[in-house]
């Protein structure tokens, strides 16, 4: 293949590119789904309709299963952006922003922790070290659809990445790592509650047992700072929760606090969840198994100590709380991107290429099929797939656009591109994966995006209900009614004079 061949690590504006490829779509554009991500746009609808920012709420009653400060976020951007774009689109730009936040503060943190007792003594400029770290949390594979949810995981994501960061900083920047650590914890608190901060506080203590550099005097200093810059977070809002209603405060404590750990684990849930944990952190778990083998001799590094045992205490905390779902997962990618990425140089040159191409071959047969299927959606032909898609969205009716078109050809080639042209490198692995995580969301927001709104839209459900209520029918109880359905409910019929409330029982005060 002639011409110029494309170098890795990526230089600063192609990165950038990437991640915005990666970011953007499906952020916009979208009614909200029937999911998680629903609930958050009600929240933060609740919090701009009625101006009550201390207590979330959803369909007008207090919600407790998470912290308010994503909802605050998302608010604030539905007000900044109000008149620009749809509410709901507002408060998933929100989402994207907070996972912004999280690519930044550990690109910093790859860097910040290197120190003088490197295992591996290259000289490999620190830029390319963060980037290493972004790019193969960026490359997770059950990262991709959350990152792009109105869900408060994106602002618990932002906050421990910007802890991990304080993290590297101690006994090299001691004031900054104070506030990094505060602030980052105090975020992560404010967002998903204590619990979810618990297996961070726990390296944190286990990390000076281990290495010695945190035994220092800058060292104990940074963290004591840390939990004084942490105090206020953890106790301004609790004591205004319970000057209003402690009630609500004892819901929010039961439902985030150290109660769910009155769980009964099983190994039968662990080995459900190590098997969900094997394809969600793919590819950086088995990366991040290469780096403890090759630190094997070396356990007093930070950046080895501190991500570990995080690793550790966020996986038994998963057992002993029995969380459903993939959501508690998510902040295990954090550690196993810091670990993994230390050893990318050190990869054998086999392994590495085994996975760059295992990476570029599954993508690209990915593409190929969203743009078959695109094919057929628009043309009929091949008619079995055409025929599969209208069984599976009813009366959808597809309409060519120019714009989305031309930007998922755009990006096909930039991924072609970048498969031939890519120069053999220790970081194609996990680039080759990010860009393909990228190529694949990319285009099924683009070519696919009316299609799965139509299936995935409560917005025609809900204009029929409120086509048949009286006139002022005030509160409806509802039964076998998830959260997700009565959040879309109220957000849909928000623009009616006559909006219903949608009680969660008949039993509900508002009924």
């Amino acid at each position: 293949m002639s011409g110029a061949r494309i170098s890795l690590p990526l230089a600063r504006l192609p990165l950038l590119i990437l991640v915005a490829i990666w970011l953007l779509p499906g952020l916009i554009g979208h009614d909200p789904w029937k999911n998680e991500d629903a609930i958050g746009i009600g929240i933060a609808h609740q919090f701009v309709a009625h101006g009550d920012w201390l207590l979330p709420r959803l369909a007008g009653e207090p919600y407790a299963d998470d912290g308010p400060l994503f909802y605050w976020i998302a608010a604030a951007f539905a007000k900044l952006l109000g008149g620009l774009i749809a509410q709901h689109n507002a408060v998933r730009l929100a989402a994207g922003a907070c996972i912004a936040l999280t690519l930044q503060f550990l690109r910093l943190a790859g860097p910040a922790f290197d120190d003088k007792d490197r295992y591996d003594n290259d000289s490999r400029g620190d830029s390319s070290r963060g980037d290493g770290v972004m790019l193969m949390f960026m490359g997770c594979l059950g990262l991709l659809v959350h990152a792009h949810e109105a869900v408060s995981e994106t602002a618990l994501l932002a906050g421990l990445a910007c802890a991990y960061y304080g993290a590297a900083l101690v006994g090299k920047r001691t004031y900054a790592a104070a506030i990094a650590l505060g602030c980052g914890l105090g975020a992560a608190f404010l967002a998903s509650g204590f619990v979810h901060i618990l297996p961070f506080i726990v390296a944190l203590f286990a990390t000076p047992l281990f290495v010695p550099d945190w035994r220092s005097r800058n060292a104990g200093l940074a963290l004591a700072s840390g939990a004084l810059v942490l105090a206020p977070w953890l106790l301004i809002r609790p004591a205004l929760v319970y000057a209003r209603s402690p009630g609500l405060l004892a819901a929010w404590l039961h439902h985030n606090g150290l109660a769910v750990l009155t769980h009964t684990p099983g190994l039968a849930f662990a080995g459900e969840e190590l098997g969900t944990l094997s394809w969600f952190a793919w590819p950086a778990w088995p990366i991040a198994l290469w780096a403890l083998w090759l630190y094997r001799r070396k356990p007093s590094s930070a950046r080895v100590v501190l991500p570990l045992v995080a690793l550790i205490a966020g996986l038994s905390l998963v057992w002993l709380t029995r969380a459903q779902g993939d959501f508690p997962l998510l902040p295990l990618l954090l550690p196993l991107a810091l670990l993994g990425a230390q050893v990318l140089g050190d990869l054998r040159r086999g392994a590495a290429n085994s996975l760059a191409w295992f990476g570029a071959m599954t993508f690209s047969l990915l593409g190929g099929l969203i743009w078959l299927g695109y094919l057929a959606l628009h043309t009929g032909f091949p008619p079995r797939i055409a025929a599969n898609a209208a069984r599976i969205e009813p009366g959808f009716v597809a309409h060519f656009a120019w714009l989305p078109f031309i930007a998922a050809t755009a990006i096909t080639l930039a991924w072609i591109m970048l498969i031939l042209r890519s120069a053999n490198a220790s970081q194609r692995c996990v680039t080759f994966w990010a860009a393909g995580v990228a190529l694949f969301w990319a285009l099924t927001m683009l070519l696919w995006l009316p299609w799965i709104d139509h299936g995935k839209s409560y917005r025609p459900v809900a204009r029929s209900l409120l086509a048949h209520l009286p006139r002022h029918a005030g509160c409806i109880a509802s039964r076998g009614l998830g959260e997700a359905q009565r959040a879309a409910f109220d957000y849909h019929a928000a623009s009616s004079p006559n909006a219903p409330k949608f009680a969660r029982a008949p039993t509900a005060s508002c009924c």
